[in-house]
C-alpha cells in the first residue's frame, strides 16, 4: 500500500522535452508501480461493471485485475528489499510489511476461483495510488510549472490554469478521502469478506480453505495494523447494538444474542493474544 522508495515527480525538469521526460519517467520501477495499479483499477472496475452481466466475461476482467496487483506490490517490495536473501532476518522483516500480506493474499485470491467481494478493497487501494502519482509525476511531466502553481495559489498568489486546477483538486479530494476510504476498507475486510468466505466455505462456494488463509491473513493485520484493529471494534460496537441488550430489537432469539456473546468473548480472547502474547499465559495461571 505504501509507495516505493525514492519516488520523484517531474516538476524540477521544466528544460527538457515533453518526450524525453516520458522516456525518463518509464525507466523507472515507479512508473510500472503505477501502471499495475492502473490495471488493477481498470479491469477491477469493468469486473463490477460486467459480473452482474454474467460471470464468464467478468472473471476475466478479475483475473487481469489481481495480475496488476501482484505486479504492482512485487516492485515495492524489491524496491523496498532488494533481492531475496536466504535468511531468517530477511524473512523476517518481509513478514511484518503490509505490501508482503497483500501480495500473499492476492495471490492467493488469483489462485482460487473469483470471490466477488474480495477485489473492492485492492480497487480502492489502487484509486488513491493512481491519484497520487499522477498528481506528483504524471501531471507535472506534460506542466512543469504545475507544482509550483499550485504551491503559489495555495499561498493566494496566484490564478490557477486547468493542469493545475485538476492537480489541486486530485490532492484536495484524495487528502478528504484517503482515512475514511482506509477506515471503510478495513471494515469491509472484516464484516464482509470474513463472513462472506465461512459461509461461501460451509455452502461450497468457496474453498474450504478460505477462511483459514484468510484468518490468518486478518491475524496479521490485526496483530500489525492499527486501522484494522479499529475495523474490528467498530463491527463489534454495532453487532453489541444488534443482538445484545438493552438495544437489541426484542426479535432476536436468545439463542443468537448467546452465541453471537460466546463468539465475540472468543475473539477478543483471541486478539488479545495476538497482541499481547503474555496475555494467555497470565489468563491459564490465573485457572
Amino acid at each position: 500500500m505504501a509507495l516505493p522508495a525514492n519516488q520523484r515527480g517531474a516538476g524540477g525538469a521544466a528544460r527538457t522535452t515533453t518526450g524525453e521526460r516520458l522516456s525518463a519517467l518509464a525507466k523507472t520501477a515507479q512508473f510500472y508501480w503505477w501502471a499495475g495499479h492502473m490495471i488493477v483499477l481498470i479491469f477491477g472496475t469493468l469486473y463490477y461493471v460486467r459480473r452482474p452481466f454474467g460471470w464468464k466475461s467478468a472473471n476475466w476482467y478479475y483475473g487481469k485485475a489481481y495480475l496488476g496487483a501482484l505486479a504492482s506490490y512485487a516492485i515495492v517490495i524489491y524496491k523496498t528489499y532488494g533481492p531475496p536473501q536466504l535468511n531468517l532476518a530477511f524473512v523476517q522483516r518481509l513478514l511484518v510489511d503490509e505490501n508482503v500480506e497483500y501480495l500473499l493474499l492476492a495471490g492467493y485470491w488469483y489462485s482460487c476461483r473469483p470471490i466477488f467481494v474480495t477485489l473492492l478493497p485492492f480497487v480502492v487501494f489502487s484509486l488513491f495510488h493512481v491519484i497520487t502519482y499522477t498528481r506528483s509525476s504524471l501531471i507535472p511531466m506534460f506542466f512543469p510549472e504545475v507544482t509550483a502553481e499550485v504551491q503559489r495559489a495555495r499561498q493566494g498568489e496566484a490564478l490557477l490554469s486547468a493542469p493545475a486546477r485538476v492537480s489541486k483538486f486530485m490532492g484536495d479530494w484524495s487528502s478528504k478521502y484517503y482515512s475514511p476510504a482506509l477506515r471503510q476498507v478495513g471494515v469491509w475486510e472484516v464484516a464482509v469478506i470474513g463472513v462472506w468466505v465461512v459461509l461461501g466455505a460451509v455452502t461450497f462456494q468457496t474453498p474450504l480453505l478460505a477462511p483459514l488463509a484468510y484468518f490468518q491473513f486478518l491475524r496479521m493485520r490485526y496483530a500489525l495494523s492499527a486501522p484494522t484493529r479499529a475495523a474490528f471494534r467498530n463491527v463489534r460496537v454495532l453487532l453489541d447494538r444488534l443482538l445484545t441488550p438493552p438495544t437489541a430489537s426484542a426479535n432476536v432469539p436468545g439463542v443468537v444474542a448467546d452465541s453471537y456473546i460466546k463468539a465475540r468473548d472468543f475473539l477478543v480472547r483471541m486478539g488479545s493474544m495476538i497482541t499481547d502474547p503474555t496475555a494467555g499465559q497470565q489468563q491459564q495461571q490465573q485457572r
